[in-house]
C-alpha cells in the first residue's frame, strides 16, 4: 500500500509547480529512477491508449548543451527586445516528447476514435487529433513532474525552442513538441538563476487560483 504521508504529497506537488533554472551536474540519476520516469511517461493515460508521441531520454552533455543552443527564446526585455535561453533543459536528465505516426501501428487494429479512422484514411490529422495529442503530452509531462518531485528531484518543462533545429540536432522523424529536465538542483543557487549566466535570474510569477467546486 501507498504509505507516502498526505502533506508529503502535497508539498511534492507545490514543489513539482516550480520550474529549476540550474542543476549539480556531479551526480547522475541511478537507472533504477530512470526506470520510474520511463514508465510515468509511457504507461499514464491518453486517449485510447493511443501512442500519440514518442520520448527521448536524453544523457549525453554534448547532445543535451546542443539542444539548449537551440531555446534561446525567453524574453528578458522587451524594449528592445532582448532573449536568453531556457536553461531548464541542461538538466541531468532531458526528457524529448516527438510526435509519433502511430498509424503503422493502428493498420491493424480497429480504429480507437473517428479521429483515428480518418487518419487512416487520409493520412492527415485535425484539430480534435491535435489536441489528443497534446493532452497525452501534457499528462505524460505532469506524470514525470509530480513523480520526480515526490522521489525529490526537480524539473522544468520547456516549449520555446527552435523546432526544426532541434529536430536536426536529435536526427527526429517528427518534430519535438516538448521538453523536459529532470535532475539535482544546485544546492548553492536560487532556482531561478540560469545555468550558465549567474548574473541573471528569471523572474517568478504567482500561481493564479484556480476555481474549484464541488457537487454533492
Amino acid at each position: 500500500m501507498f504509505t507516502t504521508d498526505h502533506q508529503d504529497i502535497i508539498k511534492a506537488i507545490h514543489r513539482s509547480q516550480h520550474c529549476q533554472r540550474n542543476w549539480d551536474l556531479s551526480k547522475e540519476i541511478p537507472e533504477e529512477d530512470m526506470e520510474v520516469f520511463v514508465t510515468a511517461v509511457t504507461q499514464c493515460p491518453s486517449k485510447q491508449n493511443i501512442a500519440f508521441y514518442k520520448a527521448h531520454f536524453i544523457t549525453n552533455r554534448d547532445v543535451i548543451e546542443e539542444v539548449h543552443s537551440h531555446t534561446d527564446g525567453f524574453t528578458v526585455k522587451f524594449v528592445p527586445h532582448e532573449t536568453t535561453t531556457n536553461s531548464q533543459t541542461l538538466a541531468n536528465l532531458l526528457i524529448v516528447f516527438e510526435e509519433n505516426n502511430f498509424l503503422p501501428t493502428l493498420k491493424d487494429d480497429i480504429p480507437r476514435t473517428e479521429e483515428t479512422l480518418k487518419y487512416l484514411v487520409t493520412g492527415k490529422t485535425s484539430t480534435i487529433w491535435h489536441r489528443d495529442r497534446d493532452m497525452a503530452i501534457g499528462v505524460a509531462a505532469g506524470y514525470v513532474n509530480v513523480v520526480a518531485s515526490i522521489m525529490g528531484y526537480s524539473t522544468g518543462c520547456c516549449a520555446c525552442f527552435n523546432d526544426v533545429a532541434v529536430q536536426q540536432v536529435l536526427n527526429l522523424e517528427n518534430k519535438p513538441i516538448l521538453m523536459m529536465g529532470v535532475g539535482f538542483k544546485n544546492p548553492d543557487l536560487n532556482r531561478r538563476v540560469h545555468h550558465t549566466d549567474h548574473s541573471y535570474m528569471f523572474p517568478t510569477k504567482t500561481k493564479q487560483p484556480i476555481p474549484v467546486s464541488y457537487v454533492k
